[in-house]
């Protein structure tokens, strides 16, 4: 048993190397009282996360033992008294592995989409002023960060009508057309300003955060594409962009 528990505990906490991932996954669907088991394992970790760990491995291997030793007339494995015992639990486990299945045994990726949202409410939730300064481009972020998004763009796009080689305007129109869910223009700008000469150019990697977000048909191969790119330049975003190529995509 302790084996048993020792091996699937090292599953879920991803210590397992390759091999011993796949001869898991095997004895899932080949032994039914092992697959059992991790049913019951899943099932009981609500009930002893308050418990520190010493507790939840010795109340997993008490139970875990009764059942194993446990038999009844006919040899199997689990007396009656015990299946009423743990209906609850096999119950929750049912829906549980269902999951698990699902997220775990097929190992489905990570949603483009999902990893979108997550930076764009990390990082382009506001732009940061410049203090002391009060010109269109501060007025914009300021409009920006009240989250009045149309008046800020406009101020960026007259900025970009009297100099469109401004790469400050250019990026925070991109970000403001992004925001507001226009995601061609979005592209747009952000190709404009991967085609100027600047020390740090976040416009690939920009470009490759709205191919995610829009999530249309090709968009995929798009933004792989730019974030290769990113990453094996080492340009604007490059961490981020390594982080999630390094993730298995649905």
């Amino acid at each position: 048993m302790s084996t048993d528990l020792e091996n699937i505990e090292a599953y879920f906490n991803g210590e397992l190397n390759a091999p011993g991932k796949t001869l898991f996954n095997k004895r899932i669907t080949e032994d039914n009282e092992f697959a059992e088991a991790v049913a019951f394992y899943l099932s009981t970790q609500n009930e002893l996360k308050m418990q520190v760990l010493a507790e939840k491995k010795q109340r997993f291997r008490e139970i875990y033992d009764q059942s194993k030793n446990t038999v009844d007339h006919t040899g199997a494995i689990m007396s009656r008294n015990l299946v009423r015992r743990l209906w609850p639990y096999i119950t929750a486990a049912a829906v549980i592995i269902a999951v698990v299945f699902r997220f775990v045994f097929f190992n489905e990726g990570i949603s483009p989409l999902k990893l979108a949202d997550e930076y764009i409410q990390q990082n382009l939730q506001e732009i940061s002023p410049v203090l002391g300064i009060e010109d269109s481009m501060e007025r914009g972020k300021n409009l920006f960060n009240e989250k009045k998004y149309n008046e800020a763009l406009m101020l960026f796009e007259e900025i970009l009508v009297r100099d469109n080689s401004q790469p400050e305007a250019i990026k925070y129109a991109g970000i403001v057309s992004l925001r507001m869910e226009q995601y061609d223009k979005a592209i747009g700008y952000f190709k404009q300003l991967e085609n100027m000469k600047l020390e740090k150019n976040p416009g690939k990697f920009y470009q490759a955060l709205t191919l995610m977000k829009r999530n249309q048909p090709g968009d995929k191969e798009k933004e792989l594409q730019l974030l290769k790119e990113v990453a094996g330049k080492n340009l604007e975003g490059s961490n981020t962009a390594k982080d999630w190529l390094n993730k298995k995509w649905e």
